[in-house]
């Protein structure tokens, strides 16, 4: 059969058109049997999930903005109908699978639009290659859900391709920030709503969410042995939300101190500040060291002016009624005086117990080998060591290690303010959640591939905002040099060296 020629619309109109038609009947026939067989509204979903599989077909922005909205305001949505038997597939697996596809796709069937190549790409398959093997050593111990959850972990994963791949110009890159913005913005702004009104209404909001696949009965979640309330959100636990605000809240900073930021600096100010709020009444110690170390970094960086805020931040959080519970719970994690604190110090001793045993691929992602040793660990990096080994945790640390390289050395050839900020702000999430991840193991435990795939997101984001700043620096320097008035000894050099990608 002869291909489609994509850049030839008119030669293949008589045979779209037919395709179409075609196509548009089987969802017709099937959204009916669907919505006669299955339930009563699916075919309404059927048909607005292929209207949506379209979409991100035709442009793949659709699809990262999809994953956007859903990982940071229904991240554990399902669609609500079983599609095959009791398979009800979360709306963050459609997103990241229909994006993969998508792009893959439309490279095969255009293959002039040339892969994006980084130098991240062979440690992120040389690392997904470690995680199989490390799978297939612990295959007799893993059951079909496990299972499951580790095929979701690697599909988070994967992202970090679709992204270097889908994002391909600088404008495409402020859309999305400026959507990865404001939607932790309005997650702040309800996990804040549910945390001040009434328990038993905020409960009954959540429990709305049931149809969706979220948990019933008494959500909210508490202090362990007080009644201190700690804010969730749509994340359900008070350490998802803070592990998702440890990637956005930096992004915010650098929109908030940068030279061009996504919105006005004053709506920055307030996004900023109930993202911090928000963060705060988490009360999740791991995710406050997180933040804390990535605003360091980022005054550190380039804003210096980031000191003075912090500072006064500390100061109005000290004086509000609920800064004594902050200073308290601080002070208990760091004296290991409270039961979480010391659940996890024992954790940690097991966690070593069984790296020991087991010190190059791991247990895999199934149980542990024998009833006297348990894979959990509250640190990615003792939970990677776990069920991948220590080779495992060499390859993760290897890709952060040359992400922060290339990064930092790119960083003084990056002219344009507003990819310069967005590096920088993207660079300083991954660096608070590795600094999160010492205490707490939602960006490697797969019951939480939307935080992984949010981390590996970000990853993704340094590396193309680093890449088009780099390439555009590059091609203006190119122009100057290549000009009639420019020296010919230099233009002699532009010419005979290699094409930046």
């Amino acid at each position: 059969m002869r291909p489609l020629a994509w850049s030839q619309p008119e030669q293949n109109r008589r045979l779209l058109e037919p395709l179409v038609v075609t196509a548009g009947v089987l969802v017709a026939v099937g959204g009916g049997l669907a919505t006669a067989l299955i339930h009563p509204v699916a075919g309404v979903a059927a048909l607005i999930g292929v209207l949506v599989a379209v979409g991100i077909l035709v442009n793949t922005q659709l699809g990262l903005m999809s994953f956007v909205l859903v990982a940071t305001l229904l991240p554990f949505a399902v669609v609500p109908v079983p599609l095959l038997g009791n398979l009800k597939p979360t709306l963050l697996d459609a997103a990241l699978t229909g994006l993969l596809l998508a792009w893959v796709f439309r490279f095969l069937g255009k293959p002039a639009s040339s892969l994006v190549r980084t130098p991240l790409d062979p440690l992120v398959l040389i690392f997904i290659g470690l995680a199989f093997t490390s799978f297939t050593i612990g295959v007799f111990s893993v059951t079909a859900e496990a299972a499951r959850f580790f095929l979701k972990t690697i599909n988070s994963i994967l992202f970090f391709f679709s992204v270097t791949n889908c994002l391909r110009q600088s404008r495409q890159v402020t859309s999305i920030v400026r959507l990865l913005v404001a939607a932790g913005f309005l997650a702040s702004l309800v996990a804040l709503a549910l945390y001040v009104m009434d328990a038993g209404t905020a409960n009954r909001i959540l429990n709305y969410l049931t149809t969706l696949g979220y948990p019933s009965g008494m959500v909210l979640r508490y202090i362990a042995s007080t009644d201190t309330l700690r804010a969730i959100g749509t994340s359900i636990d008070p350490n998802v939300l803070g592990g998702t605000l440890v990637l956005l809240i930096p992004v915010a900073l650098g929109q908030l101190f940068g030279e061009t930021p996504v919105f006005k600096r004053w709506k920055m100010a307030v996004i900023v500040a109930a993202m911090g709020l928000t963060m705060a009444l988490t009360f999740s110690r791991g995710s406050w060291l997180g933040v804390g170390a990535a605003a360091l970094f980022l005054s550190g960086l380039k804003y210096r002016t980031l000191l003075v805020l912090l500072i006064i931040f500390g100061a109005a959080l000290y004086i509000l009624p609920v800064g004594d519970v902050l200073v308290e719970r601080l002070e208990s994690g760091i004296q290991l005086k409270d039961q979480a604190a010391a659940m996890r110090l024992g954790e940690y001793k097991d966690a070593l117990r069984l790296i020991s045993l087991y010190p190059w691929f791991g247990v895999g992602f199934g149980l542990a080998p024998s009833i006297d040793l348990y894979v959990a660990a509250s640190s990615i990096y003792l939970l990677m060591a776990e069920q991948m080994g220590l080779v495992g945790l060499a390859g993760f640390l290897v890709i952060m290690i040359v992400l922060f390289t290339y990064a930092l050395r790119s960083l003084p050839k990056i002219s344009d303010p507003s990819l310069r900020t967005i590096q920088t702000g993207a660079l300083s999430g991954v660096l608070g959640a590795l600094t999160a991840g010492l205490f707490d193991h939602y960006f490697f435990n797969f019951n939480f591939p939307h935080t992984v795939a949010l981390f590996w997101f970000m990853v993704g984001l340094v590396i193309v905002a680093t890449r088009l700043g780099v390439s555009a620096t590059a091609s203006s320097v190119g122009s100057s040099v290549s000009s009639p008035v420019g020296d010919p000894a230099l233009a002699l050099d532009w010419k005979s060296a290699p094409k930046s990608s």
